[in-house]
């Protein structure tokens, strides 16, 4: 008997590919952005405040405390849809669409051995798992902050290097040029390294090993314009990063992309963080008894005292009041406005030779014995990795994993309503082109969703029960798969069954690694639960597993049947 088997000509698969795209930004045109003016001077506030400044021509804006504290590709991104006239969030929903197609089609060398009308079929499933992921419509994504975009950076730089290491192997003739899927990842990554100051971590280990791999295939097969082809993404990284220092540079004359994570503020921190302490909380980087010892032996700091330990209002704003003391998350923002507050940062050379000033003092207090020190010099704004994290690193990232197959925390809207004035609502509808969630129930203190929009929510909604039932299951699958295929790969090493296993294998490592990056700033700095938000670059990077482990090797069982 005849297998039925799904065909797609071209025409029609574009046609699909066409009307997913416009239904995934249908979908979010339902959507409502949230903010809270006033309640994140740090985050979008900040980013909002930027993007207005690029678009009227000033870079960054005006300098204080904020300004160069983080990477800032997003307000950039902002600034470019109010030119281009985009409302914020269907933009983002498009930019989201780019990135899985991207994907896709980098993964589509697995399936190339099928019909080609089986292959679109593969190409386009793919392609409508990945567009409509419900973590890239959950509320996280309604806030106008940087997140909005990070995870589909993160994909375009995953698929551009995916996508030349399968053409790299599976044709190796001229016919498939390495250079656009290459280009396509060093985009992905400096994009994504100046959206985010933690996306190196994450992206370069993948970035180097891939490029290593890739490096042995293509000597082995002497095909020397795509190993100078391999400098692409790196050198797309160094051109972005100079970009921004070289703006920073002629607006404020720091050549730096921040000057909070690098540079004299990381090495005033870093000396704080050495003073001993008698506080066994894992949150504290710098208690209260360290403070007071700092206080004591370095004068620089004492005007910073009565801000930080006395007004009412910033220890409102940053002290954990249950701790009654500062998170290490929060500490570092606490002490940049107190320097604010004392004139600090009235010029960037100011803060840089002010911050300078007391971790020279700081630390040679360390040396000479005057302050006790419990570890050695070091320049960071992130707790020292300790024994005593381990235990609760793992089990956070065990609790992070969990949370990514089981969707956890990816409803469609935002359960609390958007804080503002009527102004405010229209400068920032105004300028990003979408609405708020800002009327209220009747009688209530809850955002006030029409039924049409309840109505796709709850379609939205039902989406996401299919992939919490369906995401573990091919998972599981993926792994019997890949692993099931390592006896097989082992007897025949060649490059087209080594680097396709190397590849899944490193998809599911970097993961991981996220999983636990994530884990390790909530034991260490933050306390403040697990956040889709900050692990939502992990669920499309394990559809990818999944499905592409079941494409490349198939169910290692059935084969083995069929070889008897």
């Amino acid at each position: 008997m005849k297998k039925l088997r799904l065909q797609l000509n071209s025409r029609t698969f574009w046609l699909c590919i066409a009307l997913l795209v416009c239904l995934r930004c249908a979908l979010t045109a339902f959507q409502q952005a949230y903010i809270w003016v006033g309640g994140a001077p740090l985050d979008d506030e900040l980013m909002f405040r930027a993007a207005n400044a690029i678009s009227a021509g000033e870079w960054l804006g005006a300098y204080d405390y904020l300004t160069l504290s983080k990477a800032m590709f997003f307000p950039v991104w902002l600034a470019l849809l109010r030119l281009l006239h985009l409302p914020y969030l269907v933009a983002g929903a498009a930019l989201w669409c780019g990135a899985s197609l991207l994907a896709a089609f980098a993964f589509a060398p697995l399936w190339r051995k099928k019909e080609p009308g089986t292959a679109r079929v593969y190409t386009l499933g793919l392609f409508a798992l990945l567009a409509f992921l419900p973590s890239s419509w959950a509320a996280y994504t309604l806030r106008v902050y940087r997140d909005n975009i990070f995870p589909a950076l993160c994909l375009i730089f995953f698929a551009g290097m995916a996508g030349a290491a399968l053409r790299a192997v599976f044709y190796p003739a001229k016919e498939k040029p390495l250079w656009p899927w290459l280009l396509a990842a060093g985009m992905g990554l400096g994009c994504g390294y100046l959206d985010r100051e933690d996306a190196g971590l994450f992206l370069l280990p993948f970035a180097a090993v891939a490029t290593v791999v890739m490096l042995v295939v293509l000597v082995r097969a002497r095909r020397w314009l795509c190993c100078a082809a391999q400098a692409l993404p790196c050198g797309l990284l160094a051109v972005a990063v100079l970009t921004f220092c070289s703006l920073n540079y002629s607006h404020y004359g720091v050549f730096a992309l921040s000057d909070f994570s690098e540079g004299s503020f990381a090495a005033a921190m870093g000396a704080m963080m050495r003073v001993d302490t008698e506080s066994a909380e894992p949150l504290l980087s710098v208690p209260t008894d360290a403070r007071e010892k700092i206080y004591a032996a370095v004068p620089e700091l004492e005007p910073l005292a009565y801000w930080l330990e006395e007004d009412e209002q910033l220890q409102n704003d940053f002290r954990d009041p249950v701790l009654d003391d500062y998170r290490a998350g929060s500490f570092y923002w606490a002490i940049r406005r107190a320097a604010q507050f004392e004139g600090v940062y009235d010029t960037p050379q100011k803060a840089d030779a002010y911050w300078q000033s007391v971790a020279d003092a700081i630390n040679g207090a360390c040396e000479d014995g005057t302050l006790p020190s419990r570890t050695g010099q070091r320049t960071a704004t992130s707790q020292p990795i300790k024994a005593s994290y381990v235990a609760s690193t793992l089990a956070e990232t065990v609790r992070g994993f969990v949370h990514v197959i089981t969707f956890a925390d990816c409803a469609p809207y935002e359960t609390a309503r958007s804080i503002g004035t009527e102004e405010d609502m229209a400068q920032w509808s105004s300028y990003l082109h979408c609405g708020f969630n800002h009327a209220a129930e009747a009688g209530k203190d809850t955002p006030y969703y029409s039924p049409y929009q309840k109505l796709v929510f709850a379609l939205m909604e039902g989406i996401a029960w299919c992939y919490r039932a369906l995401l573990w299951l091919g998972l599981l699958a993926g792994l019997v798969c890949h692993w099931g295929a390592l006896p097989r790969v082992l007897r025949r090493p060649a490059a087209d069954k080594v680097v396709p296993w190397l590849l899944l294998f490193g998809i599911l490592g970097i993961a991981l690694l996220r999983c636990a990056m994530i884990a390790f700033v909530e034991v260490s700095s933050f306390g403040i639960g697990t956040s889709t938000m900050y692990l939502a670059t992990v669920h499309p990077l394990l559809l990818l597993y999944a499905f592409a482990s079941a494409s490349a090797f198939g169910w290692p069982f059935k084969r083995k049947e069929h070889a008897a």
